[in-house]
């Protein structure tokens, strides 16, 4: 079968000047890594939550009632939970780097050319991609319907990354959040109330028993029971509006 000169021009044409698949760019990634972290942060807020819960019924346990006013046991346990709530805003400060890093920087990293083998066309200006798309991407690359395809296992990237952050952070009276926070509010506690001098090894060995208690709760950050189903919609519809 022959072809004319016309028809090979057009086709080989057709074929180099095809549009390419575009990646997902500086404003998707920072956008997508945002909508990623802002779930992450409500899901590891509960931690913090239960810790101050813990601090509030507990930081005084076997102390003698009386040693201080109620007064003066709520100022300091005021004290002491506002580091915590210290301790969860530097945490949650954390967290978008991290999710942006594990997309776009950890291998295999969500980035390259997702022309070769070709999966989707790129959608008009103006025209999000579709739910399609991100079925038919099925390969590691750059633009936004990959993202989409790999979300289960880009979160249980994220998860498994951020564990291992808060652990070490919370974890044991050499951490962060104790050496940073929990443990210099203690100390001001005690330098504004004398009286507690006698009790400081027990208060510091009620906050190690409290932070060894709720290390549990840590497995719960990364069940896939606490992520809502429709964040997961959000998420992909919010990827598919990027070009």
């Amino acid at each position: 079968m022959r072809f004319s000169a016309a028809a090979i021009i057009g086709a080989f044409s057709v074929a180099l000047f095809a549009p390419s698949v575009l990646a997902c760019e500086h404003e998707c990634q920072v956008n997508v890594s945002r909508a990623f972290a802002d779930k992450y942060e409500l899901l590891s807020n509960s931690y913090f939550t239960l810790l101050n819960g813990k601090v509030e019924d507990s930081l005084f346990y076997g102390i003698q009632s009386d040693i201080l006013t109620e007064t003066e046991k709520q100022t300091a346990i005021k004290t002491v939970t506002d580091s915590v709530m210290a301790a969860q805003t530097a945490w949650a400060n954390t967290i978008f780097p991290t999710v942006f890093d594990t997309i776009f920087k950890d291998e295999p990293k969500f980035k390259g050319d997702c022309n070769h083998p070709h999966r989707v066309n790129q959608p008009p200006r103006g025209v999000n991609w579709t739910m399609p798309d991100c079925h038919n991407m099925d390969y590691i690359c750059g633009n936004p319907p990959s993202i989409c395809h790999f979300m289960p296992m880009i979160k249980t990237r994220i998860v498994k990354k951020l564990i291992g952050q808060l652990q070490a952070r919370v974890d044991g009276d050499d951490s962060d959040v104790y050496v940073n926070n929990i443990g210099p509010a203690l100390q001001a506690v005690i330098t504004a109330q004398p009286k507690l001098q006698p009790f400081v090894a027990a208060l510091h060995g009620n906050l190690n028993q409290i932070m060894e208690t709720i290390k549990g709760s840590l497995v719960d950050f990364a069940d896939e029971a606490q992520w809502k189903p429709v964040w997961d919609y959000d998420i992909k519809i919010l990827l598919l509006s990027f070009p």
